[in-house]
């Protein structure tokens, strides 16, 4: 199944708006950081990719890339969205002091499948366009807003990645 189409500027439902509502309280970080990042990826490979992406109103897809110290492959499942013909990752780790570990995979090793498909990744450094870019962020989740806020203090910029197809 290729990866959905995510279009930032698309309107939101009810379904949608108390998915958001949920995933930003404190059970909903819970169950984002607890139980979904480990069911996630297999209800996706088990659904042929209707699942979670398409079913919950907040698209995700697995992304694969190479572990940057082992070379090993690592999955993770991110929420993502279009800018043009290109997917958008940001880098959020929930608002926590780190990146995560996927950032630094991509870094180091920029090749990478996002739902099955192939692209390389480019950290966006323009502020211009990274301003841009998390605006838009923002309307796919507003939970980026809150992860904005919580790493502003400590000086921590949430990294933004765009993929170009392969």
């Amino acid at each position: 199944m290729p990866l959905r189409y995510v279009d930032p500027t698309k309107r939101h439902g009810p379904a949608y708006r108390a998915t958001e509502r949920f995933g930003r309280s404190r059970a909903g970080q819970f169950y984002a950081r607890k139980v979904a990042s480990r069911i996630d990826p297999w209800l996706y490979r088990a659904s042929g990719g209707r699942l979670p992406s398409q079913a919950w109103t907040i698209p995700t897809a697995p992304l694969k890339t190479t572990g940057a110290r082992s070379g090993q492959p690592r999955e993770v499942q991110l929420t993502y969205f279009h800018d043009g013909r290109d997917p958008i990752l940001i880098a959020s780790n929930y608002g926590e002091a780190k990146h995560p570990q996927w950032y630094y995979n991509l870094i180091a090793h920029p090749d990478c499948q996002l739902g099955g498909e192939r692209f390389v990744a480019t950290e966006i450094t323009d502020a211009d366009e990274y301003a841009r870019l998390f605006a838009l962020a923002e309307q796919v989740y507003a939970g980026y807003r809150d992860y904005r806020t919580m790493t502003a203090p400590i000086g921590r910029q949430i990294p933004v990645f765009r993929l170009d197809p392969h």
